[in-house]
């Protein structure tokens, strides 16, 4: 049981790693940029924060699905 248990965070939190990686960060950053770039006033600091967001896409998907993988592994332990 704990197996199935322990199994089934490490799924769940690789897939909110790669939502949160890919949907949140890296298409959230692309559409912050474009919104950023349409207003009628350029909104310098929209741009700059959804190219950080960007940037770091990967990172914070890693690091995210990385919690689930370790939770979930410790609980099969």
């Amino acid at each position: 049981m704990r197996f199935i248990i322990g199994l089934g965070i490490m799924v769940l939190g690789i897939i909110t790693g790669v939502f949160v990686g890919g949907w949140v960060m890296f298409v959230g950053g692309i559409v912050q940029v474009i919104n950023s770039l349409a207003s009628t006033p350029v909104f310098a600091l929209g741009i700059a924060i959804g190219i950080v967001r960007i940037l770091f896409a990967s990172m914070v998907g890693w690091l995210v699905a990385s919690v689930g993988i370790v939770i979930g592994k410790i609980i099969i332990e």
